[in-house]
């Protein structure tokens, strides 16, 4: 069986957000390698597959990553295996071998979920041609690391096996066109328009419709000539690049190591000390973070308030750089990624406040759509003309 996905592809240092055929996946992003299956007795194959996303083990066979059996996201997490993680501010994105498995473990996790949906039975083997856009930080993107990024990909056929109890199936994924663009770029097609291609509204722009007085038939149309300051902020880094439509201003590229990441890399210590752990991984504080009815959300929080203060005081002057260097000359600053979340009630307050004295207008990304803005953007520029005439001009140019 044969498949050709459209992959919108944000690898965040804490979450992989993963648009594959038109369906999102959201996962831990850390996996860890392992020496057997875990299942000790026959289980239906059957009862995997509509989970799989929260029990994916598979075997990696590629040129551009370490061969083996990985646990995946979720799984990986709640295994209490040895995790492998993307360590803030140390690794390149390009250079690891996270984000090339866990990438090709998701694509092969829907190909199995697709091809039992279609043939209402588990084919043992399955081909899947990728078409893909992803990204890398502001702070590491380049022509010649965009292009090893893209390489990863392309070089060649990838082979993955995906353990279904003590079935595998074999799924071989060729990637025909890969684009790598820098982080919060995509974010602009995402703003304007919608997954069916249509002007975008809804309760994404309520707070800054009613903020700013604006028409009741408010749409992304709005923001097609607008120059935008982003801030994009992840676990590892921020991004404040400026866009003016849907064209990047190369003369005010900017990133800063500074985001949610390292405020709970400063807060982790005291949160094992409160819940009398002497280590629990970073993901593991992030998902009590993002769960108010776990047990230890109070605690975690607590531990946070300062070490918060700290990134979004960095983040703030960050954005005011930006600002002087472009002369003030913004329409609107749009803040979104995970971090924005945690932030959001320091930072909002120190932002609007800057914003009026500018007489800039600020968009702040409700919690519901910051973590997947990059996302979104990604598979709407996947889907889009710039992407197709990019992939034809370097078909020409082989």
């Amino acid at each position: 069986m044969q498949f050709h996905f459209l992959v919108g592809n944000d690898n965040g240092n804490s979450e992989h957000d993963i648009f594959i055929d038109g369906r999102l996946i959201q996962q831990p992003n850390v996996n860890c390698t392992v020496d057997a299956l875990p299942w000790s007795e026959d289980q239906a194959p059957e009862s995997i597959i509509k989970n799989l996303q929260d029990q994916l083990i598979v075997t990696i066979d590629s040129p551009s990553a370490r061969p083996g059996m990985y646990y995946i996201g979720k799984f990986a997490l709640e295994s209490g295996e040895l995790l492998d993680t993307m360590q803030v501010g140390i690794d390149f994105k390009y250079d690891v071998d996270l984000p090339v498995i866990n990438t090709l473990a998701q694509i092969a996790a829907v190909a199995v979920q697709k091809s039992f949906e279609e043939q209402k039975g588990i084919l043992e083997n399955i081909e899947v041609t990728v078409d893909m856009a992803t990204a890398l930080p502001i702070t590491q993107h380049t022509d010649e690391s965009s292009s090893v990024f893209e390489r990863r990909f392309t070089v060649a056929p990838h082979n993955v096996t995906v353990h279904l109890g003590k079935m595998r199936v074999t799924v071989k994924i060729v990637f025909d066109f890969t684009k790598v663009v820098p982080e919060a770029t995509p974010v602009t097609f995402a703003l304007q328009k919608d997954e069916e291609g249509n002007w975008r509204d809804g309760d994404i722009f309520e707070e800054f419709i009613e903020t700013y007085n604006q028409p009741a038939n408010f749409n992304g149309s709005y923001f097609k000539n607008k120059r935008i300051l982003h801030t994009d902020i992840g676990d590892g880094s921020t991004e404040y690049p400026i866009t003016e439509g849907n064209k990047l201003l190369r003369q005010f590229v900017h990133g800063s190591n500074h985001g949610a990441g390292y405020a709970i890399e400063e807060a982790l210590d005291e949160f094992n000390r409160l819940i009398h752990l002497s280590d629990s991984p970073r993901q593991f504080f992030s998902d009590v973070i993002k769960n108010p009815k776990h047990k230890y959300h109070a605690k975690a929080i607590k531990t946070l308030k300062r070490p918060l203060e700290g990134q979004a005081k960095q983040i703030l002057n960050n954005i005011r750089k930006q600002l002087t260097k472009a002369r003030n000359e913004i329409d609107v600053i749009c803040v979104y990624g995970g971090g924005s979340i945690l932030m959001r009630s320091i930072l909002f307050p120190m932002l609007k406040e800057l914003c009026n004295e500018r007489e800039i207008k600020l968009l702040y990304i409700p919690p519901q759509y910051a973590v997947t803005m990059n996302a979104q953007g990604l598979d709407s520029f996947v889907r889009g003309k710039i992407y197709e005439a990019l992939k034809e001009r370097a078909k020409q140019a082989v």
